[in-house]
């Protein structure tokens, strides 16, 4: 699995920072955060959840999973056989099937589901945030990738933004020659890079 620290030496090849020196492990972690943020609404993750059991008289409840979207209900028995699907609401009141809102699966009150089956719930997930340098992330390859261009973009407009940081960069063996227009240009090259990112993950959805 690739975790933080991976991801962060990656970033700090493709910035020309592999000692970190301009751009702290903190500062990069952030970047990558707010990319695998960024990177969820185009492309987010395929999840299941299957921790609700039906309780007599209640129709709502929060799976354990974190859902930000679902899109089918499964309904199987208290052995795990498929019983079928609960249809999805088409807004004509709570009994015309089940609706997601605020985190919560409404289940229409009047569809005969038996105390004591299991849901099966489909949908859409964000990825999580890494807090710690060991931390793995659950982004296949791709992500990953789209996720760098992201940060190298946020650390370009950093470089071209704070001349400090920019002298401290250019002291780095290698980087000497690059004058900070080259800097605000590579930033442009870099931010229609994150967008080629954002177009080439981006996925339909399924709607139930």
């Amino acid at each position: 699995m690739t975790t933080l620290a991976d991801i962060q030496t990656t970033l700090s090849r493709e910035l020309r920072d592999i000692s970190f020196a301009t751009f702290s492990t903190a500062e990069l972690a952030d970047w990558i955060n707010r990319g695998i943020d960024s990177i969820a609404d185009v492309y987010p993750k395929e999840t299941t959840d299957y921790s609700i059991t039906i309780a007599a008289s209640v129709f709502t409840y929060a799976p354990t999973t974190s859902l930000s979207r679902i899109y089918r209900v499964d309904v199987h028995n208290s052995s795990g056989s498929y019983l079928g699907i609960i249809p999805k609401g088409i807004g004509d009141g709570r009994d015309s099937g089940w609706e997601w809102h605020a985190g919560i699966l409404w289940l229409p009150p009047n569809y005969p589901v038996a105390t004591g089956n299991k849901l099966r719930v489909f949908g859409y997930a964000r990825y999580i945030q890494l807090s710690a340098t060991t931390s793995t992330t659950e982004m296949d390859q791709s992500a990953i990738n789209a996720v760098i261009a992201f940060a190298t973009s946020e650390a370009m407009y950093a470089l071209a933004n704070d001349r400090a940081k920019f002298q401290q960069w250019q002291a780095t063996p290698g980087n000497s020659d690059v004058s900070l227009l080259g800097i605000a240009s590579t930033g442009r090259d870099a931010e229609r890079r994150w967008r080629r990112e954002q177009t080439r993950m981006r996925r339909m959805r399924k709607l139930g």
